[in-house]
């Protein structure tokens, strides 16, 4: 009996072990769920993060392209300006006079030419003299025309680099929200990291706790059927008991019946256990 009641409390303690096992268990996949979650939001976040690094990367390719092909039409025109720059200095050393000086001169032949009787050799040396000077003031002309394709390349040129800084501002200003992007990206990164680490050391204790719960169920399964076959055999040992009593009961009754059946015989009175065995055996 010492050992059936010692077995009793055992199943009853792993009983209440794998409850509480159990009840620790579901609150670990509850909290497994919940990091699960987590996990997959920072996952959403850091993908939306991404995203938008990326786009606005990409917004910054397509502004170098802008600002490269701006800069390439100002290394462009300044190649032009230098060209015509050294023309010029070209044309301007074929020259020593100043072009108001010419221009008096020309002013001066024709007023010579018609104030005055000349010769024709006179008239031939005014005539070349006037020419060349011409000559001189077509190269002050061709200046001034480059002078206006200057002005005109440089006003392009400053327009061009205008456009090119303001690229590069828009520029800057997406490089430092695609470096807010990227930073918030990687925060993120290091969030689930530690989160994806916790949700390991969860899935390990899961993993622990149902080797724990398997073990006390077969501790418990051990027990109970150690529990039951004691219980069956004290089962039996009462019904072998009992059948031994009634034996002897019947035993007893068959040498009352008997006596009483005597008694009848010689006329003597019986006695209460004595008729009672004898009304058994007649029934």
């Amino acid at each position: 009996m010492e050992e059936i009641s010692l077995l009793i409390k055992k199943i009853k303690s792993l009983s209440e072990e794998i409850k509480e096992k159990n009840s620790e268990l579901n609150q670990l996949k509850e909290k497994k769920k919940e990091i699960q979650e987590k996990v997959n939001e920072i996952k959403k976040e850091i993908e939306n993060f991404k995203n938008l690094r990326n786009d606005i990367n990409t917004k910054i390719a397509e502004k170098k392209k802008i600002r490269k092909e701006l800069n390439d039409k100002c290394k462009e025109i300044l190649g032009k300006i230098k060209e015509l720059r050294l023309e010029k200095r070209k044309l301007s050393s074929l020259v020593k006079e100043e072009e108001e000086d010419l221009i008096n001169q020309i002013k001066y032949i024709d007023w010579k030419q018609q104030t005055n009787p000349l010769s024709l050799e006179e008239e031939k040396r005014l005539l070349q003299r006037r020419s060349e000077i011409e000559r001189k003031l077509l190269i002050y002309k061709q200046i001034r025309e480059i002078n206006e394709k200057i002005n005109s390349y440089e006003l392009s040129l400053n327009e061009l680099k205008e456009k090119a800084n303001n690229i590069h501002n828009e520029i800057l200003s997406l490089a430092q929200e695609s470096r807010k992007y990227h930073e918030s990206m990687i925060k993120s990164i290091e969030s689930l990291k530690s989160i994806k680490a916790e949700l390991v050391k969860i899935k390990e204790k899961i993993s622990l706790l149902k080797t724990e719960i398997s073990n006390l169920k077969k501790e418990y399964h051990e027990n109970n059927l150690k529990y039951n076959k004691i219980k069956e055999e004290i089962l039996e040992k009462r019904v072998e008991v009992i059948a031994e009593e009634t034996k002897k009961i019947l035993r007893k009754r068959m040498e009352l019946a008997k006596i009483a059946e005597e008694k009848i015989k010689n006329g003597e009175k019986l006695t209460f256990d004595e008729f009672m065995a004898l009304l058994s055996i007649e029934k």
